[in-house]
């Protein structure tokens, strides 16, 4: 595999490190130069973590204990979260030819064919998770039932969230990435240290819309919003960063159940910088009162309201 594509477009060279399109390299490679060692710990970044189980069997059974160079050479590398993908540099086939966004991929039913791609292979984090089809992403088990909840609250506040329906055993996720729209995370991003940033790392990057992150998270309690995830969306034919993505990933909403800890008072303290901030944090927080979602919501709410409302 010689070329890293978008859609159809090349964009960089990984044998000889040529740059086709600056404007469509990921966003680590845009930050920190783009050469073999930004272009593999990017592509490190897309892998799902050994503990989705899934993934793991998936991998297992399709490869045995393989690696990492024959599976991209096998999946091209295709996600259902951004537009990337590996190919020859005198293959001629076409995105749409091989793309889970348009065609089927491996499930794990059935013999696996060198071509065909398994896109649970390229969705990070740690629970057990797969793409069931180009639309919707399930995750399993009792904790993913208070992301419900979560994303309620954020439709209330109008804030972008990742829709989600309810299944046996787990919840369905809309995907909000489209041929069009691919997110990029912020670990993947290059603008952060994903082991160092804070609150106001998240206000520089993102304004107004990361302060209602912090907000919301702050509420619920949301103990693990790590720099996996969030990020931005981009498109996928221009490079260009579009916005904040929709909200995801609060199946560890509720680690905090006190009336106040840290994560009250660190968000409390960016917020305070601005006016705009506080007006937003009073807003989503008699929201979030009134509805009556969850009462350890409501508390944590009502503490907010108390450090801002003097």
């Amino acid at each position: 595999m010689a070329i890293l594509m978008c859609k159809n477009s090349p964009v960089y060279n990984i044998d000889t490190e040529e740059i086709y399109n600056k404007n469509l390299l990921p966003g680590y490679m845009i930050v920190h130069g783009a050469n073999k060692y930004t272009f593999k710990a990017w592509l490190k970044l897309r892998y799902s973590s050994n503990t989705n189980t899934i993934a793991r069997q998936l991998k297992g059974i399709a490869f045995g204990q393989g690696n990492r160079v024959s599976i991209n050479k096998d999946t091209f590398a295709l996600s259902l979260s951004d537009s990337y993908w590996l190919k020859d540099r005198d293959d001629t086939i076409k995105f749409e030819a091989v793309s889970p966004y348009y065609q089927e991929f491996w499930k794990g039913k059935g013999e696996y064919t060198a071509g065909i791609s398994i896109p649970t292979l390229y969705v990070g984090g740690y629970l057990r998770k797969e793409w069931v089809n180009g639309n919707t992403l399930i995750k399993y088990g009792e904790e993913t039932r208070i992301e419900e909840s979560c994303v309620q609250l954020c439709h209330l506040c109008a804030i972008p969230a990742n829709n989600i329906v309810k299944i046996k055993g787990g919840m369905a996720f809309e995907n909000f990435t489209s041929p069009d729209v691919m997110l990029e995370q912020a670990d993947e991003s290059g603008r952060l240290d994903p082991d160092d940033f804070d609150e106001n790392t998240i206000e520089r990057l993102f304004g107004l819309a990361g302060i209602r992150m912090l907000i919301i998270d702050a509420i619920t309690g949301n103990g693990d919003r790590h720099a996996g995830n969030f990020g931005w969306l981009r498109d996928t034919n221009t490079g260009a960063y579009i916005s904040m993505a929709p909200l995801y990933d609060f199946d560890h909403a509720l680690d905090s159940k006190s009336q106040s800890d840290r994560l009250i008072t660190d968000t409390i303290k960016v917020v305070k910088e601005k006016q705009e901030y506080i007006k937003e944090a009073l807003k989503i927080s008699h929201i979030t009162i009134n509805s009556n979602i969850d009462s350890i919501f409501t508390l944590r709410a009502k503490t907010i309201c108390s450090q801002l409302e003097i």
